[in-house]
């Protein structure tokens, strides 16, 4: 990385503000927009369940030794900005959970970096991806963005660029540009469902008269039905003269409707890899089902966005000399509402001596005990051991011999 950009630039650049095209508009591919597409049920809560669900995790640095162990480094001034407030405008929550949505809906996020003159991050900033360009040359490889409201070009060792699917590993493609068919159809399917029941096709009933009437007299005799049939009385219609009365029941499932907005949440729940259980579709769900759709969301879906954020901030954040820091997201956030599996989960880690208790008890927000620093474990693996160790030394006294 070169570090010359820390030094402010005392001539700034001339250049034309130019944009960079927000996928969401599709260009030459499709009319949807992002903000159009959240309109979309389906779309709104598979985009809010997966920022909400990585943006309330908790972020850390890491320091791994020459051993390969990793333990927290909670002296690094990186912690605050990673875990409390990356900018004067922002928390933890509001950064992530922007930069999420704009990874899902226009396939880039960008946060430009800012560091102090010896090169440490002191503010991560918030850009929208229809102000940033992207300045790459495939026959150098050299990559540069510019921003509007940035000056002069930003390199990538200060640039935040979060890319989820690419053809060439620098411009993300949208979740959205690749599913735009299925949202084409569902978007047609809402407005039939919606003109369906706006319309005349959801009739109640046929009022059939004999004879010829003018227009006139078929509006009077509707406005007198409608008047006195729709009123609040109770319901019941007097027929005179040679008028009759068929009811008829036609509804979203007589016109296949029902199962075309059923195929859409799928079709739109594979996109964002996601169960259509989470998505409100209940349709062949059991509890075995919504188990096995957390455990899938846990490990598919939620999974690879850790590991996008984690690997990009790590290789960014850092000064070139910390080459033994990281970034880690503590997904143990994930399990804590479901008490029968944290309990498990400590309980594993205290018998075999992964985690002394007040490790434990400083996770949950409890003070610690007497004698709580001490490491246990079960008595069959210490046994193992010491079997392993009296094995070990009668080798020992057998070479001596």
């Amino acid at each position: 990385m070169n570090f010359n950009i820390f030094k402010r630039n005392k001539h700034k650049e001339e250049r034309a503000l130019t944009y960079y095209s927000d996928a969401l508009n599709f260009n030459n591919y499709s009319s949807f927009s992002a903000n159009y597409a959240m309109r979309l049920s389906a779309v709104y809560r598979a985009v809010e369940l997966i920022s909400d669900s990585v943006a309330m995790l908790p972020i850390y640095v890491q320091f791994t030794d020459n051993d390969g162990y990793k333990t927290r480094y909670n002296e690094h001034s990186a912690n605050k900005l990673l875990n409390e407030q990356p900018n004067e405008l922002m928390t933890r929550y509001q950064f992530i959970k922007l930069l999420l949505i704009d990874v899902m809906l226009r396939g880039n996020a960008f946060a430009y970096i800012k560091r102090d003159d010896v090169g440490n991050c002191i503010e991560l900033v918030y850009l929208r991806p229809d102000t940033v360009t992207i300045d790459y040359n495939e026959l150098t490889r050299e990559l540069k963005y510019r921003c509007n409201t940035v000056t002069g070009i930003i390199e990538p060792c200060n640039m935040i660029h979060l890319v989820k699917y690419s053809n060439d590993g620098i411009n993300g493609i949208s979740i959205l540009q690749n599913a735009k068919n299925t949202l084409a159809l569902t978007n047609d399917t809402e407005k039939q469902a919606s003109n369906f029941f706006r319309s005349g096709c959801a009739l109640a009933g046929v009022l059939t008269v004999q004879g010829q009437l003018q227009d006139k007299q078929k509006e009077q005799i509707r406005s007198s039905w409608n008047s006195a049939y729709n009123s609040d009385g109770s319901g019941l219609a007097v027929l005179q003269g040679n008028m009759s009365y068929q009811p008829i029941s036609i509804n979203a499932t007589d016109a296949q409707l029902l199962e075309s907005r059923l195929f859409n949440v799928s079709d739109i729940a594979r996109f964002f890899s996601i169960s259509p259980v989470l998505l409100g579709d209940l349709s062949k769900s059991s509890y075995s089902t919504l188990e096995q759709s957390q455990l899938q969301f846990l490990s598919q879906t939620l999974q690879p966005y850790i590991t996008m954020i984690e690997q990009e901030f790590s290789r960014k954040i850092f000064r070139p000399s910390e080459i033994n820091l990281s970034v880690n997201i503590d997904e143990k956030a994930l399990i804590m509402t479901d008490k029968a599996a944290l309990a498990s989960y400590y309980v594993q880690m205290l018998q075999n001596g992964l985690m002394t208790s007040n490790e434990i008890r400083k996770e949950l927000g409890l003070s610690s005990i007497e004698g709580g620093d001490v490491t246990v474990m079960q008595a069959q693996y210490l046994q193992q051991q010491n079997n392993n160790m009296v094995n070990t030394d009668v080798e020992d006294d057998t070479e001596n011999l």
